[in-house]
Order: structure tokens, then sequence, then C-alpha cells
């Protein structure tokens, strides 16, 4: 079953980190004519044609409607991308990578991110059993916070690959580091509530399999020292 309020979340965030109903047409961008982070370009496919003229184009990224965005949203990213199979706080930044990166690139960073973590899954771009599996071994071994900062590195690494680094590096390294901080905050949120819900059935003691989630290293900051620095 779906986890509304988790996809919600996640929602949020990206929206806010795309701007919103903010409509952009930035000619440096290859995206296109943007809107709720929905690009022309990269979305044609899913965006609705809003004026009812018969095709998809410009005039239809600018009618677009928040609803529209959550439909793509749900659709072309949380749902193939298998977010609602990975814990709350890792679902959130997989899925701000996915919308953000796209389908292709974002599983390897994934994958490439649960290896880095010292297991060796195949980086075939395929969110699988093999890797939900590997990540929910993680998860139970206390490590979450581990992969949270493997994949906010893998995620700046591809950045830094791409042409557009020198454009838009400064935004996407302070987009990457918002996602992480965020998603640790809920990871830790998670299994504070997890602790205090000991007692239900559902809930884990500690000691008894608890999930020990390890707060980001303030002098580190996070996923940079993965990198050598900034």
């Amino acid at each position: 079953m779906l986890k509304e309020s988790t996809l919600m979340r996640a929602f949020r965030f990206t929206m806010q980190e795309e701007g919103g109903e903010t409509y952009t047409n930035d000619p440096r961008d290859p995206g296109g004519p943007t809107k709720y982070g929905v690009a022309l370009n990269y979305n044609r496919g899913s965006i609705p044609d809003k004026d009812g003229d018969g095709d998809v184009d410009a005039r239809d990224v600018q009618l677009l409607e928040e609803a529209d965005a959550l439909v793509i949203y749900r659709d072309r990213y949380w749902r193939p991308g298998k977010c609602n199979a990975l814990p709350d706080a890792l679902a959130l930044a997989h899925a701000d990578t996915l919308y953000n990166i796209g389908p292709g690139a974002a599983p390897r960073i994934l994958q490439r991110a649960v290896n880095a973590c010292g297991l060796g899954i195949a980086v075939d771009g395929k969110i699988g059993p093999a890797t939900i599996t590997a990540i929910r071994s993680l998860e139970d071994d206390g490590r979450l916070g581990d992969l949270l900062r493997a994949q906010a590195a893998e995620r700046l690494y591809y950045y830094k690959t791409r042409p557009g680094w020198p454009v838009y590096g400064r935004g996407w390294q302070a987009r990457t580091q918002r996602c992480f901080d965020t998603c640790m905050a809920l990871a830790v949120a998670t299994q504070e509530a997890t602790d205090k819900d000991s007692n239900s059935p559902h809930g884990k003691a500690a000691g008894e399999g608890a999930v020990a989630i390890r707060k980001p290293d303030k002098r580190a900051n996070g996923y940079r020292a993965m990198l050598g620095g900034e």
C-alpha cells in the first residue's frame, strides 16, 4: 500500500527546492520550459495538454498546477523508482535525486552508495529485490545514516561530472546538503518515535533490533567528509 504521508513529505521538499509554481525558461537549461520542476524536454510524455490544442508545449507547462506535478512526481518518479520500498528518510533522498537528476542515473547513484557501505550489489540501474534487501540489511545494522551520507556523496560526485556544473554547481551542492540534512533529521526522528513506541507490538525495544541512527558529524559537515572537503 502506498505510504501517502511519506510521498507527500518528499513531494513538498522537492517542490520547495524546485521553486514551486515559478515558471522558468533558462536557455542554458537543456530541460527547457519548467514549472514545479517539470521540464518540458524531459517530461513531454507525462505533461497533460492543458490548453487542449492537441500538443504539449511551453504553454502547457505554464498552465501546470501543483496537482499535475504531484501526479507526474508519483507516476514517473516515485513509483517506478521503488521509493515506497525504502526506509522513509532514504525514500525522500532517492525521490529528490530521481526528480532532479533523472530515473536513469538516480538508481545507479543509490546502488553505488550501497556498495560504498561495503556491500557488493550490481550497479544496473534497477532497484529490485537485491538492492532493497541490501538497503534493509544496512538499516538493520544501524547504518542508515552511513547510507544517507554515501548517497549524498555519490549524488554530488555525479553533479560534478555534468557540463552544467560551472553554472548550476553551487545550487546543486546546496540542494544536496539540504536534502542530506533533512533526511538525517527524519531518520533520527523516526528512530526516536520507534524507541518511544517500544511497547507497541510493532515497535522495537532498544537492544532488541532497534536501529541506532548516528547524527551527522558537525566537524565533517555530513557527507563532505567522504569527498575530502569542499
